[in-house]
């Protein structure tokens, strides 16, 4: 195993600027070859035509990034899967359980084309965040780097199996997956001066307080055009009252954590990441039982525009230069204010709140 904390560069920027020199030499040869034949009017029309689209095609594309939360909430079942896709980059965080990413993760995964995850980060070790990891492999998708923390001996709880869990870490390096072991303040560079931080990754328990694996969860922030997303894991109570302290856990918006269940961090770290838009990956029996009173009571008083794995689909969310699109698989106003469709932000995200 390898324990990385540096940041890692792509050389997005040297490429840029290779592409904007062919297409501006492309251009000049167009012009020099159809200068002997420009006698005509409609030769003037055709020209322009021809270098307006070489112009189009050295631009940015729009969106240049994406955030899809697959939704792999279904029947009796809890689980998170984000694939994040910034140029020819491609990222996971957890993938459910190894039967819903089966089912869901995988098509939706081959139906983009995708061939191969880059980086791979499992939030903590409980089933229904790392199983999927498995289906993917099985389906032929490679895995280039796995990043993963063991907690420490004295956090255990209920649904943590050490064995259970290494014997997917082992069958990942089997295939030929690196893994590495980030600790707080791993870093990593991403195309277009995105970026995606681990703000926290708690290695025990806090001073006089036990834990569970739930609050082992890395807590991580995605950095994109001036917007920021936080990805909490599966936060609990206890760490997450400790980390509400924190002025980095504010973000523009918010996966909510552990499921939109009640055990979720206290309402205290809610407000200190203050997020404008929520997406909540949780089976419709959680979000709208009791389970989920307490969060969806604070959405609602706040009147936060939100969308919800088990009664929206999967969501996936578009970051551009000019604006940030927030697109459901489907308009749902179950326990909700309204049902909340495709949302076009015409800023940052930062700007709006």
């Amino acid at each position: 195993d390898t324990t990385l904390s540096l940041s890692r560069h792509n050389g997005q920027g040297n490429n840029s600027k290779s592409t904007i020199i062919f297409y501006i030499t492309a251009q000049r040869a167009v012009i020099l070859t159809m200068k002997p034949w420009i006698k005509k009017q409609r030769w003037h029309l055709l020209l322009l035509c021809l270098i307006a689209f070489i112009s189009s095609s050295c631009t940015t594309p729009d969106p240049i990034a994406s955030w899809h939360m697959i939704n792999v909430d279904f029947g009796n079942r809890q689980g998170d899967a984000n694939l994040l896709i910034i140029g020819d980059r491609v990222l996971m965080i957890d993938a459910g359980y190894y039967a819903e990413a089966k089912q869901a993760v995988v098509p939706y995964l081959k139906k983009l084309g995708i061939k191969k995850i880059d980086d791979f980060f499992i939030s903590h070790p409980h089933r229904d965040h790392y199983e999927g990891m498995a289906a993917i492999l099985d389906a032929g998708i490679r895995i280039d780097r796995l990043y993963y923390k063991i907690p420490a001996p004295e956090i255990q709880d209920c649904c943590y199996n050490k064995a259970h869990f290494l014997k997917f870490i082992r069958y990942a390096k089997s295939t030929g997956t690196q893994l590495i072991r980030p600790k707080t303040g791993f870093r990593l560079d991403l195309p277009h001066q995105s970026w995606i931080e681990i703000l926290h990754a708690q290695e025990g328990n806090l001073q006089g307080k036990a834990l569970d694996i739930n609050d082992m969860s890395m807590i991580m922030k995605w950095h994109i055009l001036g917007t920021t997303v936080l990805f909490p894991g599966d936060l609990n109570q206890r760490l997450g009252r400790y980390l509400s302290q924190d002025p980095r856990m504010q973000a523009d918006i918010m996966k909510m954590p552990h499921h939109g269940a009640r055990s979720l961090a206290p309402n205290s770290f809610l407000d200190a990441v203050n997020p404008a838009y929520v997406l909540v990956p949780s089976p419709e029996w959680i979000w709208c039982g009791e389970r989920g009173d307490r969060p969806r009571t604070w959405i609602m008083k706040r009147k936060i525009p939100v969308w919800i794995n088990g009664t929206n689909g999967t969501i996936r969310v578009d970051f551009g230069l000019k604006r940030t699109t927030i697109t459901p698989e489907r308009a749902n106003k179950a326990c909700k204010l309204r049902a909340y469709g495709k949302m076009t932000v015409p800023r940052r995200l930062s700007e709006n709140k």
